[in-house]
């Protein structure tokens, strides 16, 4: 591909974008709706690095390998009660784990002793979900031979009176949602008329016959969806404290939504044909694809969970969810991660080829 083609192509619509008026409010409603929420919510508390609660008396290896984790902070508690009561505080430890004296020479003796690991229930499924994994790799990872010891899990329910776990919840759903919004709208109601304006210009077929290769052609229009979705989601992590938690990973879970947006609106640009076309189902199709932004954090029935795990932004919200809670792990997201990098392959081979028939 010729690397001036695609920058002349990016530079004339990047141009052209400030012009319309659909970038802006793609731009600056998701913004404006982040910082009225974050003056409603001021009190929460800030995205931190979640705390696991630790009693174990005889200080075992398990507790020397969570220690040295970075997704973590590790308090160790003297009893079982504190144990509990960390756990049921809302603004407190995600979990507890309460640890036999003799642990490692029962793991040695191959007697699979039995740890139970209380988990605060007013956290939100992801952060638990995560735990589960974390928990369970570290102690797969003192004998991957065979079981080394059998896990109870045990859901502890609130304390009366305790809030603060609602209000940092509510912060950190609200964030995902509105950065999910921020790089739909630039994708399903920007890049789409981005093709779709060189169609009711009659530019397209000049440039479709000119040096520019299909693939450039989408590479240019991509470049500039990129340059908007940059924008408005960087300003949106800026004003909300995106940069806490795990933020290389939020980065790339960012960079990974954006690209599949902006496919995404490339398709839809591709296979409309005027501005009504894309007026009219933009909107329909920003909400399917928000959907499942709105239950990445909720119990949901089997069969809606199965159906809103069909749409790669579940992908997207989840793996934003895990990273700016500081509990992402390689094994947690690696799914969220090759779902959607499947999923924009997929579209981005669709969009190119779909331009090709159009060329022929």
């Amino acid at each position: 591909m010729n690397g001036r083609i695609i920058l002349a192509i990016a530079q004339k619509d990047i141009r052209d974008g400030i012009k319309n008026r659909y970038l802006l409010v793609g731009l600056i409603l998701p913004v404006g709706m982040s910082l009225l929420f974050r003056v409603l919510f001021s009190g929460a508390s800030d995205v931190a690095t979640p705390t696991l609660a630790v009693y174990d008396p005889g200080g075992s290896r398990l507790t020397a390998q969570l220690q040295a984790l970075p997704q973590i902070n590790l308090l160790k508690v003297d009893s079982l009660t504190q144990l509990e009561t960390q756990v049921r505080n809302a603004g407190m430890s995600v979990g507890g784990i309460a640890i036999p004296p003799s642990f490692d020479q029962d793991i040695a003796s191959g007697t699979q002793p039995e740890i139970t690991v209380y988990l605060n229930m007013q956290k939100n499924a992801t952060q638990l979900a995560a735990l589960r994994q974390l928990i369970s790799d570290q102690v797969w990872a003192l004998n991957p031979a065979a079981e080394p010891a059998r896990i109870h899990w045990s859901d502890v329910a609130p304390s009366q009176g305790s809030s603060a776990s609602a209000a940092f919840r509510v912060e950190l759903y609200l964030l995902v949602l509105f950065l999910v919004m921020s790089l739909t709208m630039t994708g399903a109601f920007v890049v789409p008329l981005l093709l779709v304006e060189e169609k009711d210009k009659h530019t397209m077929e000049f440039l479709l016959v000119s040096p520019a290769t299909p693939a450039e052609v989408v590479t240019g229009k991509a470049i500039t969806g990129l340059v908007y979705s940059a924008i408005g989601a960087g300003t949106m992590l800026v004003l909300n404290n995106g940069w806490t938690g795990n933020w290389p990973m939020t980065f790339l879970a960012v960079l990974l939504g954006a690209l599949f947006m902006v496919a995404v609106g490339l398709l839809m640009g591709s296979v409309f044909q005027t501005m009504m076309q894309v007026n009219t189902w933009s909107s329909i199709i920003m909400l399917i694809i928000l959907a499942p932004t709105w239950f990445t954090v909720f119990q949901l029935p089997p069969i809606l969970n199965t159906i809103v795990r069909l749409i790669p932004t579940y992908y997207m919200a989840d793996l934003l969810n895990l990273s700016l809670s500081n509990m992402v792990t390689l094994s947690a997201g690696a799914t969220d991660i090759g779902v959607l990098l499947a999923s924009l392959i997929l579209i981005f081979g669709l969009v190119i080829w779909i331009l090709r028939r159009q060329e022929t």
